[in-house]
Formats: C-alpha cells, sequence, structure tokens
C-alpha cells in the first residue's frame, strides 16, 4: 500500500492543488465558481420565499405539504451552496440532518392528509 502511495504521490499533490487553485479567487476559474455558488445562493433565497409563501397561504392542505417538502429540498441546497462559497465541510453535517428531516415531514404530511379522509 505504501508502494502505491510513494509512486503516486506527486499525482496526488498535483490534483490538490489544482482543487486549491479552483477555489482561489486569483484565478478566473475561481472567480467563476464563486459567481455561480453566489447567483445559486440569491436564486434558492428566492424560492425558499415563494415556498414560503405558498405554505402560508396555500388553498389547500395538500399545496401546503409539497411547498414544505421542496422548502425543505431547497434549504439543503442552500446549505451545500454555502459550504462551497466558505469552503468548509462545517454544513455538511447540518446537511444530512436537514436531509433525514425533510423526509420525516413529508412522512409525518402525507399520514396527516390521509388520517383526515381528504384525497392525496
Amino acid at each position: 500500500m505504501m508502494n502505491i502511495l510513494a509512486q503516486h504521490g506527486d499525482k496526488v499533490a498535483e490534483a490538490a492543488s489544482v482543487a486549491t487553485q479552483l477555489g482561489n479567487h486569483d484565478t478566473w476559474a475561481g472567480h467563476l465558481l464563486f459567481l455561480i455558488v453566489d447567483i445559486g445562493i440569491v436564486a434558492m433565497f428566492v424560492t425558499i420565499m415563494w415556498c414560503l409563501y405558498r405554505v402560508v397561504r396555500g388553498p389547500q392542505l395538500v399545496d401546503r405539504a409539497i411547498a414544505s417538502d421542496t422548502l425543505s429540498l431547497q434549504v439543503v441546497g442552500l446549505a451545500v451552496l454555502l459550504t462551497i462559497r466558505v469552503q468548509t465541510l462545517f454544513y455538511f453535517d447540518a446537511v444530512l440532518i436537514m436531509s433525514i428531516m425533510g423526509f420525516a415531514s413529508t412522512i409525518a404530511f402525507a399520514q396527516y392528509i390521509a388520517r383526515r379522509g381528504r384525497p392525496v
């Protein structure tokens, strides 16, 4: 195992330096990456506001359930974009927790709608 690592150590170091340069603001790729991530953060924020509006003002309970499920996915996407933007894995644990909570809330909404006797 150590022989393989010793043979390919320079390739690993080169790949790590390329990854570091992509996250650097000094290169055009770094500027483009952060520009796209910033646009994605703004887009996620706008769609989160639309889903919050639909959760509050939804005409039916099913609309509110779908909006809350979409909202949980968008919050997970926002956390992933923030992880890329800040360049840390700090938010990655939060992404996993939010995914599990989003799934559980979707199941809870489905059971609530089914027990009320309304068609889904």
